[in-house]
């Protein structure tokens, strides 16, 4: 079925809002292309993917101009529920796209809606549950589901429906490492054998660029880029708005023809192209600000949902104070349920768990949110009010602030996550990313001397991404104690001391990143994955490079002494 995707002159404004979320897009999308759109937060992807499926205009209020075409249909025309049979979505946000009581009738509901017999739903049912890792799952509540396995489902309930389009805004935000490199496979496999589309908005390029055919760079509302990955990689980066993978830029930094995607092939082209030098490369050693008493003290700690399997089960560990630990693990293997015991949302059903002294099972929460801040993996769990001012005064109201110290502590907390100009903005115009921020402000007003935060760069861009860690790192510097749920093993890597690895609900690593970093078993039985820098940096140890090097600045350095290219070449 041929269903080219046509957008002629649209722009949108979405009501109440003043400039245009997207403006003036032209743009063909041929069937059976692969095609990814990135750019910053806020440039107008996800409004552009809305305009696929219907969304816009049946679903967003606001003001459309222009024409969208999906085959021979007008999307003005044809309404969201008569283009679901060919335009299959997945949100940003996988909660809002969950509507049955178990998996198996999440990943189900589609195809039966569709008419498809009952013998070829099952068939349908089981391949997307076992490509997407959620066989066994089949009973499962999916709002019980950690926020990867949220993702996972919806996949398979997109996967199940084997629509002509597949419009994916964001499909790895929340999935583990190893999650993340079978979901992309398994989709642009699946696309180019049945010959269907594929739109994928995504930033993580690493990842995804050696799969695709085609990049659209995003802006302002405008497509700033459109080509080939060669050619979008050659026309260089974009100041904060699009920058190429860090193995693209260290080839270029030694004048290296073409553009290798993965180390492994940056590697060889060196080996091949240049007769590399060892060189005496100093240690890269983490540095740590001193460590001082225990803060958070849990023994023997087991806990379990309403299945008979343990979310933790016999967990034993101590934070200490000025720390900054990144817990780590694959998707359903006890993070989220670790940290909620530490600000009282859960309780252990035997052992014992203490923050300040303070036994969490006997000390209400709003007493422990004193001593200990925390941060949701999904801001609109947290998020209670519909100003920005209203939800950061929420909490000083709560804690007793003095109401002299509001304006100081909200404008000193907007000014850390840098969201300082939003604070009257309404809380529904926000995107995810900008809610996340609000949510960890909110938090900060309240000064806390430990800092819980779950997954705090879903829905940032990379400049987003890097301004949070370096955030949390300052915070970190400053002595607050930094307990953090992660799947971005590059910034964890860099700048957390200590990790923490949950597996099944067990605690199967807890010690210093370098440790971690050089145990390969390990990060592979976790589904975690080493990054790029890493592991070019293990590939040149021979060479004298430190196999512990996470930073791109350092191993720029390195590779361009070992090839012998000087400072202004």
């Amino acid at each position: 079925m041929k269903l080219d995707i046509v957008f002629q002159n649209v722009t949108f404004t979405y009501a109440g809002a003043k400039t245009p979320a997207m403006r003036g897009i032209d743009l063909t999308i041929k069937t059976g292309e692969i095609v990814l759109i990135t750019g910053p937060a806020g440039s107008g992807k996800t409004t552009l993917c809305s305009c696929i499926n219907g969304l816009i205009p049946h679903y967003h209020e606001g003001d459309l101009q222009g024409e969208v075409h999906v085959g021979n249909y007008n999307t003005r025309n044809v309404r969201v529920g008569g283009l679901a049979s060919l335009v299959g979505m997945v949100f940003q946000d996988p909660e809002s796209q969950l509507v049955t009581n178990s998996v198996v009738d999440e990943v189900a509901f589609g195809p039966e809606n569709l008419g498809i017999p009952r013998e070829e739903i099952d068939e349908r049912v089981k391949k997307a549950l076992a490509v997407t890792r959620m066989t066994g799952y089949e009973e499962r509540e999916p709002h019980t589901l950690s926020g990867g396995e949220q993702q996972a489902c919806v996949i398979a309930a997109t996967y199940a429906m084997h629509p002509e389009i597949y419009v994916m805004d964001e499909p790895l935000a929340n999935l583990d490492p190893a999650g993340r490199a079978q979901v992309l496979k398994l989709v642009v496999k699946m696309a180019k054998e049945r010959g269907k589309t594929l739109v994928v908005v995504e930033h993580a390029l690493e990842e995804i660029l050696p799969l695709v055919e085609r990049v659209l760079v995003m802006s302002n509302g405008e497509i700033v880029r459109d080509g080939s990955v060669s050619q979008v990689l050659a026309a260089g980066d974009i100041k904060r708005v699009f920058k190429r993978p860090d193995i693209v830029r260290l080839a270029e930094s030694i004048h290296l023809e073409g553009q290798p995607l993965k180390p492994e092939t940056l590697f060889e082209e060196v080996q091949k192209h240049f007769k590399p030098k060892a060189i005496q490369a100093r240690y890269a050693a983490q540095h740590s600000n001193g460590h001082g008493s225990p803060i958070i003290q849990l023994e023997h700690v087991t806990y379990c949902y309403q299945t008979d399997v343990d979310a933790l089960y016999d967990v034993s560990l101590t934070v200490r104070s000025g720390e900054f630990v990144a817990l780590l693990g694959r998707n359903g293997s006890g993070k989220t349920t670790l940290v909620s015991h530490l600000i009282g949302l859960l309780h252990p059903i035997s052992g014992k768990v203490t923050v300040m002294g303070k036994d969490t099972s006997e000390t209400p929460t709003h007493i422990l949110a004193r001593d200990i801040g925390f941060c949701f993996q999904n801001p609109n769990h947290q998020l209670v009010s519909f100003n920005v001012r209203e939800e950061m005064t929420f909490g000083l109201k709560a804690h007793g602030i003095d109401p002299a110290e509001f304006d100081e502590r909200i404008r000193t907390a907007l000014e850390i996550v840098n969201m300082q100009d939003y604070a009257d903005a309404e809380i529904f115009d926000l995107g995810k990313g900008q809610k996340q921020r609000i949510a960890l402000a909110s938090v900060l007003t309240l000064k806390p001397g430990i800092l819980v935060i779950d997954e705090p760069t879903t829905g940032q861009d990379p400049e987003m991404t890097e301004d949070i860690f370096r955030i949390i790192n300052d915070l970190n510097q400053q002595g607050t104690t930094v307990i953090m749920i992660t799947h971005e093993m590059d910034y964890a890597a860099r700048f957390a001391q200590r990790a923490l690895v949950m597996n099944h609900g067990h605690l199967a690593f807890d010690g210093p990143m370098d440790q971690l970093l050089g145990n390969q078993q390990l990060i592979e039985e976790n589904s975690l994955d080493l990054p790029d820098i890493a592991k070019l940096a293990r590939m040149f140890s021979g060479y004298g490079v430190p196999a512990n090097t996470v930073r791109f600045e350092d191993m720029h350095t390195y590779i361009r002494e070992m090839v012998g290219v000087k400072n202004g070449d």
